[in-house]
């Protein structure tokens, strides 16, 4: 049968997606289907995709997230959980505000806007969240919590402000935390920032960052690279702070003053030959000030300000530097080394200041060549003839290197005092020793250093979260009393005209709580990941106005089973997640150390030319454009059949075309299994030869496609599902209907139903109360059971070997002897034995044989 005319003249209802899946929609809603259960005699799952941020109507991208989710929460639910599978809109940011001011309209009704249209189109993709529990960042009621959990952080000290060099973009005219700036550029608009000293608020996710690191043992269920990119950015370093003093103006004699460097590499400390700070130090700025350096340090530092940090420390960038007219003094030997500001060193690493050692640093190598600094050899490997020339060399003697890069910095020891001749490198004896010293001496200690820094959450933008704090002149920085929140943000700004916060007096102007004179809020709003870093638990108790979530609740639903969404966000919000988590754990809200048990990262969608699908590009393909002619079942089986969940792959319009002839070939194989088919118990023993076949491929196609689910492959399982088709439909075109067993045509067009119900709803639903007469909702209908002794089959197939070559396939009876599977073996390649002589026969039943002849 080749469509559904041929289909209708065979009795067999035509299959209209689009009447279909409205009537089922209406039906599931007008039911409240997906409204969450809470049965504590099951277990629980809690299934969550990612919320998205509503710039518009939803693409293709999000329709695969959330289908992925969809179809484990359906399974799971058919399974016997009981399933939490929760919306909303990550609605404060950037892009709405834009959007505002681009449109001359106002950013919370361009985004309420915006969720109506998606709200709408995920109904009608058929997803089963339930939408009682949905709620938008941008709800008072929802970012009033926010407000009280940054409260409660300031009690704690986890949240502060500091005046510090931040990363300002100068086209989103706001600040970037660390974590924003990828490759040098804003995560955002792909702007190079600029550094700038401002007044910000932070959070100290600093003091989680051992249990960070640590916890990422932890969660077997994520992918290994994401865990590898949380492990570097958290960048743990174990080391040593070395205490340089800071010489007098004479260049010789140590003053009180010290200058800390933090180094890995304490056994290179003989080989410091000068001290660099960074362009941004104050101290920097303070030993140059009144002095013949200051112009020429002016210039490096408004140069410097305007290269991105990746840049600044590629190795094949020039360096640029200043000499400030002051000296350091070594610890370990009392050589006095020059202290530096280069543009090659960032303020973001260990204390800011950096010793200079340019026989093992190549950057430090390019520097000291450039402005004809000393290189000193301290270390080298036994067969160097170096080694020979200053193995006995105790004090440093300066050679001229004629080097064109610096060497390795590992092997042994010169010219470095007592410690001369002790093996050098990372976690070296040479360390220990050298570090032993330093701290005997009070000049050093041994520590640890990562590469975390602390949160910054200010931004300079009007639409986000107010950061719930008073500034008083008297009292300093008070927080909003509780009972006087949420903050909100008004509604009346004129974004076009550019008013801010910041400009608009009848928000920032107030009392003191503390002391009642006049005070000013602050106008600063927080980052938008703070919104994202809790709204799993607020889903668990969505309608709560006494408290973000109460802890029964939480304990009822986390962690996370399954959380779905973009590698994209692998440091981001999973980061900021799981320390939100950390810190509402101790403080007593929740129990659970980490969010999320289970991480999948979808691919992304490319289109025609391989280019990842954006709306940023205009190359986004709409789900309007495959369900107004092939229906939303039609799209989710193609999203899911194309590739595996974690894989990207390129939108085909013919794979959507070969999906919807899948399912109406399905849909017309199970009306005509129904076709003189019962309900019963199917007895194996009694089935022919052809309903046995049918049996087994039921039973094998089943296990396959329940395992492949459980795995998450759903490409896979719907491949069993597909050649348990095609096994159904050669059953129904060579046996006629008063042939066929009734019981197993049932159970065959009942589980082909079940099985794809998690993927294609509407059409499951329909065809199980049509077709398979059953009352209520596939999607509350058991998970069907498979049997491993029914799926085995009479006969496999092994492969027979020469000499380890294969010659031949054979089919043998599954129980066949070791005798009877070397006579079927001998048997099948019998021309290629002639006048050879058979030494050794090698049986592995059920695989293969093996003849060692010659």
């Amino acid at each position: 049968m080749a469509d559904n005319t041929d289909a209708a003249e065979r009795g067999i209802p035509a299959y209209d997606a689009q009447a279909i899946e409205t009537k089922w929609q209406k039906i599931w809603e007008d039911t409240d289907l997906y409204k969450t259960d809470t049965d504590p005699s099951k277990p629980k799952k809690y299934v969550l995709e990612m919320f998205p941020y509503p710039s518009g109507d939803l693409h293709m991208g999000h329709a695969r997230n959330y289908t992925i989710g969809d179809a484990m929460a359906r399974q799971a639910r058919m399974r016997g959980y009981d399933v939490l599978h929760p919306m909303g809109f990550d609605a404060f940011g950037l892009p709405a505000e834009n959007a505002a001011i681009k449109h001359h309209t106002q950013a919370a009704k361009w985004t309420y806007q915006n969720i109506a249209q998606a709200v709408k189109t995920m109904k009608r993709m058929g997803f089963s969240y339930d939408y009682d529990r949905m709620f938008n960042t941008c709800d008072p009621e929802y970012y009033k919590w926010g407000q009280w959990m940054f409260i409660q952080m300031w009690k704690r000290g986890l949240a502060y402000r500091a005046t510090s060099p931040v990363n300002w973009c100068p086209t989103c005219k706001t600040v970037l935390a660390n974590e924003q700036v990828v490759d040098g550029r804003c995560w955002r608009c792909g702007s190079v920032p600029e550094k700038r000293n401002l007044s910000q608020w932070y959070l100290k996710i600093t003091d989680y960052a051992q249990e960070l690191l640590d916890d990422l043992d932890k969660l077997t269920g994520w992918p290994e690279n994401v865990k590898a990119q949380q492990r570097n950015w958290i960048g743990r370093s174990e080391g040593a702070e070395i205490d340089f003093r800071l010489a007098d103006v004479d260049g010789k004699t140590p003053t009180d003053r010290k200058v800390t460097v933090f180094t890995t590499r304490a056994d290179t400390l003989f080989g410091v030959s000068f001290m660099v700070l960074p362009p941004e130090s104050d101290l920097a700025e303070e030993l140059v000030k009144g002095t013949e350096y200051e112009p020429a340090y002016r210039e490096l530092r408004a140069a410097t300000e305007k290269v991105s940090a990746v840049d600044r420390q590629g190795s094949d960038r020039e360096k640029h530097g200043v000499f400030t007219g002051r000296y350091v003094i070594n610890p370990i030997n009392g050589r006095p080394a020059p202290v530096w500001v280069a543009d090659y060193v960032l303020m973001d690493y260990g204390t800011g200041a950096v010793m200079g050692v340019p026989c093992g640093d190549q950057r430090d190598f390019d520097f000291a060549k450039k402005y004809g600094l000393d290189i000193i050899p301290i270390i080298c490997e036994k067969d160097d003839p170096l080694y020979e020339e200053l193995k006995d060399e105790h004090e440093i003697r300066v050679r001229s290197v004629d080097w064109d890069k610096a060497m390795v910095a590992e092997g042994y020891l010169v010219q470095s005092g007592e410690f001369t001749g002790l093996k050098g490198g990372k976690h070296s004896e040479a360390v220990d020793a050298i570090t032993a010293w330093l701290k005997e001496h009070d000049c050093g200690r041994p520590t640890v250093q990562y590469r975390l820094r602390d949160w910054l959450i200010s931004r300079q933008r009007y639409w986000g979260n107010p950061i719930p704090m008073i500034h008083c002149d008297h009292c300093g920085d008070v927080p909003v009393p509780e009972d006087q929140l949420p903050v909100r943000l008004p509604e009346d700004l004129d974004l076009g005209a550019g008013d801010t916060l910041a400009e608009y007096a009848p928000f920032y102007e107030t009392t003191c709580p503390k002391c009642g004179r006049p005070a000013k809020r602050i106008t600063d709003t927080m980052d938008t990941f703070t919104c994202s870093s809790w709204y799993y638990l607020r889903y668990c108790d969505p309608h709560n106005d006494e408290a973000p979530f109460s802890k029964e609740a939480v304990d009822r639903w986390m962690p996370v089973d399954n959380y779905i969404g973009g590698i994209e966000h692998a440091i981001l919000h999973l980061l900021y997640s799981r320390f939100w988590t950390k810190v509402l754990r101790d403080m007593g809200m929740v129990d659970v150390d980490e969010p999320f048990t289970n991480l999948l990262c979808q691919g992304m969608v490319k289109d025609a030319n391989g280019d990842t699908m954006s709306k940023s590009k205009g190359n986004v393909v709409p789900p309007s454009s495959v369900i107004e002619p092939y229906g939303a079942d039609t799209m989710r089986l193609a999203i899911l059949f194309v590739a595996p969940p974690e894989k990207d792959f390129d939108w085909d319009e013919e794979a959507v075309a070969g999906a919807n002839r899948f399912i109406k070939r399905a849909w017309r194989v199970v009306w005509q299994l129904c076709d003189n088919a019962a309900k019963g118990t199917v007895d194996p023993k009694s089935l022919d030869a052809k309903s046995a076949e049918l049996n087994r491929a039921l039973h094998q196609m089943g296990i396959k496609c329940t395992n492949d689910f459980d795995r998450g492959q759903f490409n896979t399982a719907i491949s069993a599902v597909m050649e348990l088709t095609n096994a159904a439909s050669k059953y129904v075109n060579d046996v006629p209907a008063e042939k066929r067993d009734s019981a197993l045509s049932w159970h065959v067009a009942h589980d082909i139903v079940a099985m794809l119900a998690p993927i294609c709803p509407h059409w499951a639903e329909e065809l199980f109360h049509e077709a398979l007469g059953l009352e209520g909702s596939v999607y509350n209908e058991p998970w069907p059971e498979f049997d491993p002794d029914q799926a085995k089959s009479d006969t496999i197939q092994i492969a027979v070997q020469i000499k380890g070559k294969v010659r031949a396939h054979v089919d043998v009876a599954a129980d066949a002897s070791k005798e009877e599977l070397e006579a079927a073996a001998r048997e099948a390649v019998a021309e290629q034995l002639e006048g050879k002589d058979v030494k050794k026969v090698i049986v592995v039943p059920g695989r293969l044989v093996n003849i060692v002849a010659i």
